[in-house]
């Protein structure tokens, strides 16, 4: 083996960007090196260190130095335009951007499969924690029943906030991101599409199924009141932003992002802040817990520098699950105890529920418990419904 460095070329110098590269010199950077640094602001200072900072693509693209290019911006056409062009010219590629990867990942995988190259991407998906390394390696041979987390660290932040200090919640946000940990735009956190695409990776590399997000059933906080920490609170629960899969009783995979009641004595009540979780159960393993920050520069930075670690070693993923022997989707028909809180006029949407256990209603909103099928709880809260906060309780009732 030589030791020639591996050469570089970064897309975007913002949060993980000079994260990645304070850690990468910060390790010596024997085994790579970075040679450009191709921004699109002219007007920003930017310390890049002895790499040569550039505003054009083909600086980087054009150089037959650059084994490997590391997309780190925040313009998604850019980073699919980059990533197609590394692996279609020989080079290997890594990514922090969780949405290019989920909305092309059945692309992704045929192209690295018809190049040899590799598309590596630890840092979309739950930063510091290194789980997708984990289901490739120590999970490839395991038939993974089921995987869950708190994989948004901006969300998981609000909510502990609210709940220990008693914050308003744009407060929390703007404490946030004041430190690093939520985007200027934190509309993909707060919605659950951020861990909505985490989660769609995360079950590509469990369970081999490769979805697309809008498969995923998913709601966020935007809507959330203090009437409903309230309930919860009654009843000795934690609120957390919680992703999961689960292969159902017919084999079949069936998931969702939601916020949820948890137990206080449950691994995820402990789960506070920028922090992210990941529960993986296996059927001949068991249950397994990893735990870190999911949020911040030199975590996510850190992620991002153990990928290149990774090229340096020839280490790609093998997608060993994505076969055809892949669980097939759930037609969402898996029950779900759920509270639900909704405004009166719209209380015919009720139907929608296998059971309902409990019904109060003041000052114009109706709140519920019940049961209801994943497919049916998707109808009622349709698109871009204002007043609606759906918050499961799975600890009630095992879903089947």
């Amino acid at each position: 083996m030589d030791n020639i460095p591996l050469t570089i070329g970064t897309f975007g110098h913002g949060c993980v960007g000079q994260g990645f590269l304070e850690l990468l010199h910060a390790s010596g950077g024997s085994s790579a090196q970075v040679k450009h640094v191709c921004v699109k602001d002219r007007q920003r200072t930017r310390d890049v260190g002895t790499a040569h900072l550039t505003y054009e693509a083909l600086d980087i693209l054009a150089d037959k130095e650059v084994g490997a290019i590391v997309e780190l911006t925040n313009d998604p056409a850019l980073a699919v335009h980059v990533i197609r062009h590394a692996l279609a010219n020989g080079r290997d590629a890594i990514t922090a951007s969780k949405k290019v990867v989920a909305e092309h990942l059945t692309e992704w995988i045929a192209l690295q499969r018809g190049t040899g190259r590799a598309l590596l991407y630890e840092a979309a998906c739950a930063a510091s924690i290194p789980v997708l390394h984990t289901l490739e390696t120590h999970f490839i041979g395991e038939e993974v029943r089921r995987i869950d987390g708190i994989l948004n660290g901006t969300t998981n932040y609000i909510l502990t906030k609210m709940e220990e200090e008693g914050l308003d919640p744009q407060v929390a946000l703007h404490q946030a991101q004041l430190a690093g940990f939520a985007e200027a735009d934190p509309a993909a956190d707060l919605d659950g599409d951020d861990a909505r695409y985490k989660l769609v990776l995360l079950i590509a590399h469990a369970f081999g199924t490769v979805l697309r997000p809008h498969q995923v059933l998913r709601h966020g906080i935007t809507a959330l009141h203090v009437d409903d920490l309230a309930f919860g609170a009654r009843n000795g629960w934690c609120l957390r932003s919680v992703a999961v899969a689960w292969r159902n009783g017919q084999g079949r995979m069936a998931a969702y992002v939601l916020p949820t009641f948890v137990e206080a004595d449950h691994p995820f009540a402990r789960v506070r802040e920028e922090y992210n979780a990941v529960r993986i159960e296996g059927a001949y393993s068991g249950v397994h817990l990893l735990q870190g920050k999911g949020a911040g520069r030199l975590p996510t930075g850190l992620a991002v520098l153990g990928d290149v670690q990774r090229l340096v070693r020839g280490g790609g993923y093998a997608y060993a699950k994505v076969n055809g022997r892949a669980p097939l989707t759930s037609e969402g028909q898996d029950l779900l105890p759920v509270y639900l809180r909704l405004p009166e006029t719209h209380q015919e949407l009720l139907r929608h529920f296998d059971r309902l256990c409990s019904i109060e209603a003041d000052e114009g909103r109706i709140r519920v418990t019940g049961t209801i099928a994943l497919a049916e709880l998707a109808d009622l809260l349709g698109d871009n419904r204002d007043g609606f906060q759906v918050i499961a309780l799975p600890h009630l009732r095992a879903v089947n």
